[in-house]
């Protein structure tokens, strides 16, 4: 019996999907980003497992509950995260509420509010974009500051909502999986198993 956390199973899915299982064998920065989860980790070598320390992310609602509270209020389907991303490419403004970020932590909630008052003046295609734009801009902050405090350290993203196609172009000097395996840390849980079942 092998025990490994989400964490870990979504960080191996995205390293192994993207083509650089190497880095687990080295430290790294990784996002966990999904509906219930903001979290910016340290990833260090643990034997042939990898050991996750979370060091920074959101303080309060994750990325995902953003964002699917954005489609609900669209009228979106639920789960809206590629409703949303669909959407936003229809927009054409740039308009960003830039959120505060204190080292590498940074609060969401007050965004939403920021969202609901764009909506009421502007149209769902520029809201859904405007709601994925704040949530890049305040991972693209956090991870600014995170390379400064860990230089040289590659940045791997993970979780459903890696997989939307604003942020790839946001962090396009970061690690991405195929947008299939962003959600599957199933698959990142057998990559582990075959690590230690192989010493």
């Amino acid at each position: 019996l092998f025990e490994f956390s989400h964490q870990q199973g979504h960080v191996a899915a995205s390293l192994w999907s993207a083509g650089h299982l190497e880095l687990m064998d080295e430290p790294h920065l990784a996002w966990h980003l999904s509906g219930g989860t903001t979290e910016l980790l340290l990833v260090e070598p643990d034997g042939k497992n990898v050991k996750c320390t979370k060091i920074g992310g959101t303080t309060d609602i994750s990325a995902g509950q953003l964002i699917d509270r954005t489609g609900v209020m669209l009228d979106l389907p639920f789960p809206a995260g590629k409703h949303v991303d669909a959407l936003s490419k229809e927009a054409v403004n740039t308009d960003v509420f830039k959120v505060k970020c204190t080292g590498l932590e940074f609060s969401l909630s007050g965004v939403q509010n920021k969202v609901q008052q764009y909506a009421e003046k502007n149209s769902p295609a520029e809201t859904a974009a405007y709601a994925l734009r704040c949530v890049c801009h305040a991972v693209k902050t956090a991870t600014q500051n995170a390379r400064k405090a860990y230089p040289g350290l590659e940045v791997v993203f993970s979780g459903g909502v890696a997989s939307n196609s604003m942020l790839r172009t946001v962090m396009a000097d970061a690690i991405f999986s195929e947008p299939a395996y962003s959600t599957d840390n199933a698959m990142g849980v057998a990559v582990l198993a075959h690590r230690l079942m192989e010493g």
